[in-house]
């Protein structure tokens, strides 16, 4: 497998209560077909629609205890932001405490869509992602 993406977020950013909260990538280690703009961003494009192994990282701190956390590699359309699926996602239980929760699977990527890596809080009170890790690979 080549890895076509290899990202990090080092600020932290909080999801309200009912909120999703798309992933803004600041720090990139590895990206050789670049299909993620440099700089700050949340969107990748794909080169070639194939299989991908997506792997995200997440560290959330404030979830209450028996709460969701949604993690999603979720699909846009590609010239306007409107999400058309989730392709990738799965709820997490807190257990009140700072916790890293990972989500990897193999994906569909259509390289006539745009990919981000989004949170979402079902829970009653506010979430802090301390640090994300995105890595994507064919």
């Amino acid at each position: 497998m080549k890895i076509l993406i290899n990202l990090g977020r080092g600020a932290s950013v909080t999801v309200a209560p009912g909120r999703r909260q798309s992933l803004v990538f600041d720090k990139e280690w590895n990206d050789p077909d670049k299909v993620h703009k440099d700089g700050a961003h949340a969107d990748w494009l794909p080169k070639e629609s194939a299989y991908h192994l997506a792997t995200l990282t997440v560290i959330a701190d404030g979830q209450a205890d028996g709460e969701k956390l949604k993690l999603t590699i979720t699909e846009y359309e590609r010239d306007k932001d409107t999400r058309t699926k989730d392709a990738l996602g799965e709820d997490k239980v807190g257990n009140g405490t700072r916790v890293e929760y990972t989500l990897s699977g193999l994906v569909w990527m259509d390289e006539k869509r745009r990919y981000r890596a989004e949170v979402e809080n079902f829970g009653t009170v506010p979430v802090t992602v301390e640090k994300a890790y995105l890595k994507v690979a064919r």
